[in-house]
């Protein structure tokens, strides 16, 4: 091996573990932020989005932006996966993959939050939106894990009985999906 050759391999290896390093330092200091320190990461990154246009919302950099926003929120629920406000950070991941039309990862983490936090103050709104997610945009229709939901709902007791009822009506005819079935209703109801 020439000089030259061997000084290039010494300064390339040294240059990928000084950048290793810095990445390792970095990733280090990100944990050891507090709770206060992350959530207010998390407002800035909110106020951020909320004061941009709605165009610019809807472009590229409005969906870098709310990716931005997905990270540090799991950035928290990863450092404090107990703290009460870890379900906060689950719950906004769960509503913003869902608004950026990633079904399967909203429906994830909606599981991930009512396995994690089965007393959630939300829950019934994690459910629902697990529900229309599997019923209206993911394809093929998977109709056990809808029913599955739904059998959650059914059974929690302080889910509204009004709401039950309609809900053993759905189950009767969860081979149509959500719109076919209100079509259905609607016919059965102006026959009554």
């Amino acid at each position: 091996m020439n000089q030259l050759t061997w000084f290039l391999a010494m300064a390339t290896g040294l240059l990928l573990a000084s950048c290793n390093t810095s990445a390792n330092h970095e990733v280090g200091q990100s944990n050891q932020k507090s709770k206060r320190e992350l959530k207010a990461d998390i407002a800035f990154m909110e106020d951020s989005i909320k004061s941009l246009s709605a165009e610019v919302q809807a472009s590229a950099r409005g969906t870098l932006s709310r990716q931005e926003l997905i990270n540090r929120l799991l950035l928290f629920y990863r450092a404090y996966p107990s703290d009460a406000y870890a379900a906060e950070c689950l719950f906004k991941v769960q509503m913003i993959y869902s608004g950026l039309n990633a079904h399967e990862k909203s429906v994830a983490y909606g599981d991930t939050l009512l396995m994690k936090f089965p007393s959630y103050s939300n829950k019934y709104l994690v459910i629902e939106s697990n529900i229309a997610a599997l019923d209206i945009f993911i394809s093929p229709r998977d109709t056990a894990n809808i029913r599955h939901y739904y059998n959650m709902l059914l059974n929690d007791p302080t889910y509204p009985k009004s709401k039950k009822g309609e809900i053993q009506k759905r189950l009767k005819h969860l081979d149509l999906n959500i719109f076919d079935f209100s079509v259905l209703n609607e016919k059965l109801k102006t026959k009554k």
